[in-house]
Parts: C-alpha cells; structure tokens; sequence
C-alpha cells in the first residue's frame, strides 16, 4: 500500500519524530522510506533586500545534510528498512512537493511545529502548504505536549473545633 515513504528533516529533534512512524509503515507494507533535506538560502527580512547564493556556502550545506542523512538512514538500514537520502535546493515546501511528485511518493510523513496563531501567520507553516498542495496521503507527527509542571498545594485549610 505504502511502497515510498517521504520524511522531510531538517535537522531537529522534532522532525526527526516522523522518522519512528515512518519505519513502522515501511516495515509493515515492505516500503522504502525517502529522506529528505531542503538546503536553500532564507529569505531576507527586508523585501528589497537581495541575497547572492554563495556556491561556496551552498555546496557546504548540502555536503552537510548528506552527512546527516547518511547518520538517519544507517540505523533504520541495519533494521532491515530501504532508505534512500536525497538533498534538495529549493525552500522546503516545494522541494518536499517536488520530491513527492518526481519519486511518485505514496505517503509523506512528517513532523509539524506546532505553531498557530500569530507565529503561524509570520513565519508560515511547511506542513499546512505540503498538505493543502498536494494529493498525495500526508500524516502530520504533532508535537509531544509539554508536561504540565506540578502545582503545590496551596490550599487553605481551616481547622474548626
């Protein structure tokens, strides 16, 4: 059902986390699983602003992400799991829409950030433009919870004889 799975990292821990959900299916169906990194330059803050790709810079990163890659892909590997690493230049959204499309993925799996609201509305949601753009399955990995601290007890207790 699932033979190409399609993880985006982009190096946190918190991407990573599609990665245990993604070798579940690909182990169950027999699938092979697509790692994925986009290494592209950020836009600038100011609009008018223009940024000149350094070759030196972007050559780096990709060596980088393939390093990093290779390390994900070995122990899912040594599990018995296909895996192949693939780095790609253009910004996130549409490397992983392009990846998708070119390798005819059946499923993307990946991690959200878990941002609504405002933060959401600046800075933009990778996941929410993979999913809205595509028609491929997509499974979005929410954040853990942060744990709830322990509250003392700070009740009043009156004592009546």
């Amino acid at each position: 059902m699932y033979d190409k799975i399609l993880v985006p990292l982009d190096g946190s821990a918190l991407a990573e986390r599609a990665i245990r959900h993604a070798e579940g299916i690909a182990r169950a169906a027999r699938g092979e699983i697509i790692l994925l990194q986009a290494v592209n330059l950020p836009m600038p803050v100011v609009p008018e602003a223009v940024l000149v790709p350094d070759s030196k810079w972007l050559a780096e990163a990709k060596k980088d992400a393939a390093v990093y890659l290779h390390g994900i892909a070995a122990p899912l590997r040594d599990a018995g799991i296909r895996v192949r690493t693939m780095v790609d230049e253009r910004p996130p959204a549409d490397a992983i829409l392009h990846v998708a499309r070119g390798e005819d993925v059946d499923l993307i799996v990946m991690s959200t950030h878990g941002r609504g609201g405002l933060s959401r509305l600046l800075m933009g949601s990778i996941a929410e433009s993979v999913f809205r753009s595509t028609s491929r399955t997509v499974m979005l990995v929410k954040p853990e919870p942060l744990p709830v601290p322990a509250q003392k007890d700070e009740s009043r207790h009156i004592h009546v004889r």
